[in-house]
């Protein structure tokens, strides 16, 4: 385990995805980093309830959940102080609103090491 691995281990990771692969390889990754997977949650609504009740210490947002955006967690998670980055498969920046533009956004396939810096990166960000 690296010196970020360790930073990392016991974080609770909200894992907003509405692919069952995705989530799944993504939640394998989580929890290879020692990361706590909270979810993972494939629409808003069941993702706002955790929020909400400050189940999470970081959120790892898909951008498109099917018809909408995961921007009502983004706005949620924002307003409680908790940090989050968005996962897309979308080259293009404007998947997301302007509003979100700067948050950090990594894109899928992750790797387990870009998945750890941009946790880390987000972390430190926070502080």
């Amino acid at each position: 385990m690296t010196l970020v691995e360790s930073k990392l281990a016991g974080l609770r990771v909200l894992l907003v995805e509405d692919s069952f692969l995705v989530a799944t390889s993504i939640s394998r990754l989580l929890e290879e980093l020692g990361c706590r997977v909270v979810g993972p949650y494939a629409t808003n609504e069941d993702a706002l309830r955790v929020v909400g009740s400050g189940g999470c210490d970081i959120g790892l947002l898909d951008i498109n959940l099917g018809a909408v955006t995961s921007e009502p967690v983004a706005e949620s998670l924002e307003q409680q102080g908790v940090p989050f980055l968005f996962v897309t498969s979308y080259q293009s920046p404007e998947a997301i609103k302007a509003r979100f533009a700067a948050r950090r956004t990594i894109h899928k396939p992750l790797s387990r090491e870009v998945l750890r810096d941009a946790l880390a990166a987000s972390l430190r960000d926070r502080a």
